[in-house]
């Protein structure tokens, strides 16, 4: 069966997740995990990508991303390419329900788990700060798919979203 260009291009929503394996750091210090972020922000804008949430530590790379899968395939290897010489990525098709919000509740407390700070907001190489309305988003986010997860669209997102990640 041939595939059809609606199904090619249509939008999707997919968590990537890129790890190191044992202790090899895929992102070793401050100034990888920063250029990391800014290819992320240009891979977004050049394959015309939507980011829901984000996270870079040293040995792991999360980010949900909306858009066509052979964009978001792209980016993933632009943003993976070589350097994952020793791991895996995964990316795995995320629907807009409760699981998506599971998802960013994992991706945003990641460093909080991993003892690398005390909230989510104090990391720097995620999107916690921007999801919780503490700076704006960049125009290549998508926060309102979020918010709309919660409740209804209106200024309340932001709270309903910091009282989901308190309660995890």
């Amino acid at each position: 069966m041939a595939l059809s260009v609606e199904t090619a291009t249509a939008q999707t929503l997919r968590h990537v997740v890129a790890q190191s394996r044992g202790r090899r750091p895929l992102y070793a210090d401050l100034a990888r995990r920063s250029a990391a972020a800014k290819q992320l922000a240009e891979s977004c804008h050049r394959h015309h990508l939507k980011c829901l949430v984000w996270c870079i530590t040293d040995r792991r790379l999360h980010v949900v991303l909306r858009g066509a899968p052979a964009s978001i395939t792209l980016a993933t290897h632009e943003l993976i390419g070589s350097r994952l010489r020793q791991g895996n990525w995964l990316s795995t098709i995320v629907n807009r329900d409760v699981y998506l919000l599971e998802v960013v509740r994992h991706v945003l407390l990641g460093p909080v788990r991993a003892g690398l700070c005390r909230q989510a907001s104090e990391w720097p190489f995620s999107s916690a700060r921007e999801s919780l309305g503490l700076r704006p988003a960049p125009a290549w986010m998508d926060l309102a798919a979020l918010y709309d997860l919660l409740g209804p669209r209106d200024s309340n997102g932001v709270a309903r979203l910091r009282r989901f990640m308190e309660n995890g």
